[in-house]
């Protein structure tokens, strides 16, 4: 216990020193994006990203994985532009409300210095001012401007970018008529500051207004196709999601794997590994990880029906159990006529209190898809079905209908072990001396080739 509370404090200590250390970096990239701005550079740079990147892998000395590590600097990076941008508009819209100022005293004392009659005729200008300000506003702001036909026009806003790009870019593609007007109308309604990235559609008539609009929610418009193949872990999803809808797949992947998220959609399992149903779903570029996690999830209720529940119910397992079966049988089966006899073999271990000896779940454990040796069967892991009896704590990817159904309605064998042919499918075997003969004869086959 002594010797815990030392590392514990050691802990402690490196911690208060990583956040120190986080701080100053921030502040050192605080002043690159001062220098940036003078310079009129870009404040995102991919080459900058990458040595990054090269730089902390290249020094990293474990235990923690190359991919670990990026991940963290992800993070980091992306609060590092945050904090450059913040800064850079900061710096632009702070003198104009000082500027302005100084215009509105100096017009008012000059006011105050001359008749009564020609501040009247002053006040009638600066009313008709506005009123051609008000004219111009509707023509050159509200009214249509542009009509994309067809497919429309996709603008991309990374993460990253000030507003003064983005009114570059919009210019660049004829998405707004005036970029002066623009910049002006978005300081003005305070817009530009809530630009959001992500992937827009404009398609049919519109107005820089809507425009400006549309990119200050945040909330694309342009809906995409996502199809989530069956056997995938949360990890493997979660970069599907990034690549296709710019979600932030760390926090994707956090989220779904914590326990918060299954007590918010009320399911049986300790996190959403098993409940992410596969599936093609539309989605709007740039829709938050809990919206997402929670139209999947429903459409693994809608297809788990009452009546599979009860039959979850006759072969004396609970739902979680029933799909950590499936996501097992998923990892294995490559033909469809195999599932249910796959099946079978793992309930009929668990009934003999058999351990499930399944190796996908020994790769969920490394956290990877890779070849199993030896040594690996003696991870130390909940998921290690080599030396634990029963099954894993959680599921270990999320499977199909397909799946769940041959885990619902297995065929009735007194098959105790399967190895591959090296043809896709599987030879079962009920005794151990079946099974020895089996691998024998495998093995010969692979040498073979």
């Amino acid at each position: 216990m002594k010797e815990m509370e030392r590392l514990r404090k050691r802990i402690d200590r490196l911690d208060k020193l990583i956040v120190r250390l986080l701080n100053r970096r921030a502040k050192f990239a605080d002043e690159i994006g001062k220098i940036k701005d003078k310079l009129g550079l870009d404040v995102y740079s991919p080459e900058r990203e990458k040595q990054v990147y090269e730089n902390v892998s290249r020094e990293n000395p474990g235990p923690l994985t190359d991919e670990a590590v990026k991940r963290v600097y992800e993070r980091i990076i992306d609060e590092s532009r945050r904090l450059e941008r913040e800064s850079a508009e900061e710096r632009r819209t702070s003198i104009q409300p000082t500027k302005l100022r100084k215009f509105l005293m100096r017009d008012w004392l000059r006011l105050n210095s001359i008749d009564l009659s020609n501040r009247k005729n002053i006040l009638l200008l600066f009313a008709s001012a506005l009123v051609v300000m008000l004219i111009v506003w509707l023509i050159a702001f509200v009214t249509p401007y542009h009509n994309a036909r067809g497919k429309g026009i996709v603008v991309t806003i990374p993460r990253g970018v000030t507003a003064d790009q983005v009114y570059a870019r919009l210019s660049r593609d004829r998405i707004i008529s005036n970029p002066f007007l623009f910049r002006f109308f978005g300081r003005a309604f305070s817009i530009q500051r809530r630009i959001k990235a992500g992937k827009y559609l404009f398609t049919g008539h519109y107005s820089d207004y809507d425009v400006l609009s549309l990119i200050s929610t945040g909330k694309s418009n342009l809906l995409v196709h996502v199809t989530i193949p069956e056997g995938l872990t949360v990890r493997e999803i979660a970069g599907i999601y990034r690549r296709e809808l710019g979600v932030d797949s760390a926090l994707f992947a956090d989220e779904a794997l914590g326990d918060s998220m299954v007590t918010v959609l009320g399911l049986p399992s300790k996190n959403l590994e098993g409940y992410l149903f596969p599936e093609t779903y539309d989605f709007y570029y740039g829709t938050e990880p809990g919206e997402i996690m929670k139209r999947m999830t429903d459409e693994f209720k809608l297809f788990f029906s009452d009546s599979l529940r009860t039959r979850a119910a006759e072969l004396g397992y609970t739902v979680d159990q029933v799909v950590t079966v499936a996501s097992i049988v998923e990892a294995e089966a490559q033909i469809d006529s195999e599932r249910a006899i796959i099946a079978s073999v793992y309930y009929n271990r668990l009934h003999k209190r058999m351990p499930l000896e399944a190796d996908p779940t020994i790769e969920y454990a490394l956290g990877e898809h890779k070849r199993i040796y030896y040594k690996d069967l003696h991870i130390r892991s909940p998921y290690n079905t080599y030396e634990r009896i029963g099954l894993p704590p959680t599921p270990i990817c999320n499977p199909g209908m397909k799946s769940i159904m041959a885990a619902l309605y297995p065929d009735t064998t007194r098959y105790l072990y399967f190895v591959a042919t090296g043809t896709g499918g599987h030879r079962f075997s009920v005794t151990f001396r079946e099974h020895l003969r089996a691998v024998r004869a495998y093995r010969k086959a692979m040498m073979r080739e």
